[in-house]
């Protein structure tokens, strides 16, 4: 049944809809308040339709649901021809990575790891902490540059509830005192001094290891400040750090090999992506959005497809490469 807006439905069409919904809600675990959420109705609007109580407009509600039954439909042949990415690859940079994250871990220390876009940085974070006890990735963004907003996202990956902001310095570092852990703050160009002041403070305190992850400015503005009093504190810590501006050869050989890419045009042209801006994710997204234009043309991803899918995500043209 299509959607139809400002249209009537029969009893019957209400109750087959109401039907397909609480199918959904039984085979997915679905909760009618997801459903409210994912269809913009509101939740007591929601459970009086499905109940048959609803007082108001219900041939509305009931063409609401329709376009969102019809909109899942969309989304899940999409989803259907994306083809999932090869796993996570311990590339000779990952690998580097996470050991400038271990030696953070161990000895404690300081550590920063920056780079340019897409050289897999947050991936081999993930990795580390995911597969490391008492590793905890929190991610930054511009909105938690502030030291307040910091401590709450790291208390959050901690599970550490205190909401008082002069407690929750304490709280957190209770929590990391004596557990050889690790703190990983991804995107930590974010940070302004004074939270990377208040990181330090933790590390001093409470000798837990800390790991900065970000873009090549995460350590220039080490460098560069450094020697300033806001910044010599913290600089004078700082163990390891590793940059790499783009991926290594080995890198992206090993991913053209995990997507089973042996054409050497092709090869050639997917490493001549990988030098661009956006590096391996860039090359990653290529492949995805080349083999989704084969697959719906029913055609073999060719060499045809990844250019076409540069070319959509990208106005830098790529030279050295097969036409």
């Amino acid at each position: 049944m299509n959607p139809r807006q400002n249209e009537t439905f029969t009893p019957e069409e209400q109750n087959e809809i109401r039907q397909t919904v609480r199918s959904i809600l039984e085979s997915e675990g679905l909760s009618q308040k997801d459903v409210a959420t994912q269809s913009g109705i509101a939740y007591g609007t929601l459970t009086g339709w499905l109940a048959g109580t609803y007082a108001g407009n219900n041939d509305r509600v009931a063409g609401e649901i329709q376009i969102w039954l019809t909109s899942r439909e969309e989304k899940a042949r999409t989803r259907a021809a994306i083809p999932t990415s090869p796993g996570f690859q311990n590339t000779p940079s990952a690998e580097g990575f996470m050991d400038v994250m271990r030696f953070a871990q161990i000895m404690p220390d300081i550590v920063v790891i920056a780079g340019g876009p897409g050289v897999g940085k947050t991936k081999a974070a993930e990795h580390y902490a995911a597969n490391t006890s008492n590793a905890w990735l929190v991610t930054m963004e511009p909105c938690s540059s502030s030291v307040y907003t910091m401590l709450s996202a790291i208390g959050e990956a901690m599970g550490v509830s205190e909401k008082v902001q002069t407690k929750l310095s304490r709280a957190i570092g209770r929590k990391v005192l004596g557990s050889g852990g690790l703190i990983i703050i991804d995107e930590a160009q974010h940070l302004d001094s004074k939270s990377l002041d208040q990181l330090r403070s933790i590390y001093d305190i409470y000798q837990v290891g800390i790991a900065l992850v970000g873009n090549e400015t995460v350590y220039g503005r080490l460098e560069g400040a450094g020697r300033t009093t806001e910044f010599a504190q913290l600089f004078s810590r700082v163990g390891m750090r590793v940059t790499k501006a783009r991926p290594a050869s080995k890198d992206v050989c090993q991913l053209i090999a995990a997507w089973g890419i042996v054409d050497r045009d092709e090869v050639k042209l997917l490493k001549a992506i990988a030098s661009k801006p956006g590096a391996l994710r860039l090359m990653d997204k290529c492949l995805k959005v080349a083999s989704m234009s084969a697959a719906g043309a029913a055609q073999a991803r060719t060499i045809k497809h990844i250019r076409a899918a540069y070319e959509r995500l990208s106005t830098s043209p790529v030279t050295g490469a097969a036409a």
